[in-house]
Formats: structure tokens, sequence, C-alpha cells
């Protein structure tokens, strides 16, 4: 009886020993420690400061290549150029670029310029984290690009243009498509209506005239059209 009596006070005592005592206030109210602080994001920036990192982004592309080429003073001129232009050339971009261009009339603010400045690759802490912020950047060259070359998302390129994903072939195929469709369409437009069924024959000449002229040089032969 004595054993069970004294088994019974010793249950409670080793039961708070293993209970660990509860934090206090203060530690539960603070969040837990980061090992990494959070870098500020460009998503939603002032469409200045995305064109102005878009041509920093176009200089460093440069930068290399007239470094190749022997211009060593002028490829470190536009690797900082670059450099300059992303962190703090929205406001330059903003009053240089055509209307068509700016979202809005107001120019960026100094304090979009400084968290622009603080976001990205162009910074200390995205260069330790580079390769996730050049893909960042890279694809905000593109949309800023794309952006360009459908004047403000407003001209006929651009359902084409945001349809799917933005690259680099994509954006140069569909521009120089339509370069090559406006020009056809200018020199039809330009020829008169009675006319180009002329102008149809008279090509169509030229084109067999100079078969029969490469035809007569490969193989000797004499033709009266050729001279």
């Amino acid at each position: 009886a004595l054993a069970k009596e004294r088994e019974a006070r010793q249950r409670p005592a080793a039961a708070a020993a293993t209970t660990s005592p509860p934090l206090p206030d203060s530690w539960r109210a603070k969040p837990a420690p980061s090992s990494r602080g959070a870098m500020p994001s460009l998503s939603g920036a002032h469409r200045s400061i995305l064109l102005a990192r878009m041509f920093g982004v176009g200089l460093h592309l440069l930068s290399p290549l007239f470094w190749m080429l022997g211009f060593g003073r002028l490829a470190l001129l536009l690797l900082l150029g670059g450099v300059g232009f992303a962190r703090g050339g929205g406001a330059l971009v903003h009053g240089a670029v055509p209307p068509m261009l700016r979202e809005t009339e107001r120019p960026p603010s100094k304090e979009e310029m400084d968290a622009a400045a603080g976001a990205g690759l162009y910074c200390v802490a995205g260069v330790r984290n580079f390769g996730p912020n050049l893909a960042s950047e890279w694809a905000m060259a593109l949309e800023s690009l794309a952006f360009v070359c459908t004047y403000g998302k407003k001209n006929c390129l651009t359902n084409e243009m945001y349809r799917g994903e933005l690259s680099l072939g994509k954006i140069a195929g569909l521009v120089w498509g339509k370069l090559r469709e406006g020009v056809v369409a200018a020199e039809t437009a330009a020829t008169p209506v009675k006319l180009r069924p002329a102008v149809q024959r008279l090509r169509s000449a030229q084109w067999a005239f100079g078969f029969r002229n490469e035809h007569a040089h490969r193989t000797g032969e004499v033709h009266p059209l050729v001279v």
C-alpha cells in the first residue's frame, strides 16, 4: 500500500517535468525569422519603367557584340549605360516615347523609381539570385517589346501577338510579315486598276527573259533576245 501511494505521488511530478513551459506572449507575436529578405516585385510597375528596363537589356545584348569587334570602351559604355537606364531611366523614357506608348500621362514618381531600382536583376540582391532574375528581366523585356510593336496594344497585331507565349522569334516574325504585307499592298494600291494586268504580263515577260538568258549562258546557245 505504501509503494502504491508513493508511485501515485511521483506520476504528477514526472508529467510536469516532461511538459515544456508555455512561450511568452512577446515571442508568440513575432513572425518566424526568414533567412532571406523578400525581393520587391516589378509586376504592375509604371510602363515607362518597364520600357527603360527593356532598353537596358537591349544595351547589354549589344555590349558583348562590340566587345568581340574590338570596341572595348564602347562595350563598357553600353554596359554601364544599360545599368543606368534600367535603374533610373523611367522618367527619361516617359518624356521621349510617343503618346501611344504611354499607359498614363503621369510620369513615374521618385518613389516608384526607387522601388524599381531595388527590384529585379539590377541591384545587389538581384545579382545574388542571378538566374531567376535574369529570366524575369528577359520576360519583361519581351513583353515591353511586344507592347512597342503593337503601338501600345492598339494595332492589328495585338491579338496574334498576345496569343500564347511571347518569344523573340514570334515578335520578329509577326512584325516582318506585316511589313512585307504593307509593302505589297502599297505597290498594288499605287498601280492603277487598268494597268494591273499589263504590269503582271510585263513581270511574267521579265521573268521568262531572265530564265532564257540564264539558260543560254549555261548551255552556250545563241538566242535572239540574249545580248
